[in-house]
């Protein structure tokens, strides 16, 4: 009797050590220190590899821009809209130049470029805050926002 307990606790043991262990293995460990977690889990899902990680950020991060300028073509026309489709354009023209720079291994300036493309989804809500108006894309360049800056971490682990 006593002994098909303690059998009993080795399987769980061995359970738990290998849902802990595949879970680090799909990627749980490059979100760790992530500024925003839930955004670089979506980003990373089963990935491991920091530079495989950066490439799909880049990948998402120009799809969700086209999102946001859909969304942003959708609203009432005004300047500051007009203003965020031209920023939008260039945070994926400046995404786009992310992948060339990881191709050639020049992670600093991949960083620079994700720098960039966080700079102008910050002025498309600055725009409507200069204007005294609300942004009503806000929810939009809240996520380009937190996406680039997961991006940017993801490159800092490149090795």
């Amino acid at each position: 009797m006593v002994f098909k307990d303690y059998s009993f606790l080795s399987y769980v043991f061995l359970a738990t050590a290998v849902i802990l262990l595949t879970g680090h293995a799909h990627g749980a460990g490059l979100c760790d220190n992530s500024p925003s977690k839930q955004v670089c889990h979506s980003i990373v899902y089963n990935r491991t590899d920091p530079l495989e990680a950066s490439v799909a950020a880049v990948h998402k991060l120009v799809n969700q821009t086209k999102v946001a300028k859909v969304v942003a073509q959708s609203q009432t026309n005004s300047t500051e809209i007009t203003n965020c489709i031209t920023l939008f354009n260039g945070a994926i023209l400046n995404t786009r130049d992310v992948l060339a720079k990881l191709d050639a291994g020049n992670y600093t300036e991949a960083y620079s470029f994700f720098n960039l493309a966080e700079y102008k989804y910050r002025g498309c809500d600055e725009y409507f805050s200069l204007a005294g108006k609300t942004n009503p894309i806000a929810k939009s360049t809240n996520l380009l926002i937190n996406m680039a800056i997961v991006a940017k971490y993801l490159t800092t682990l490149i090795k």
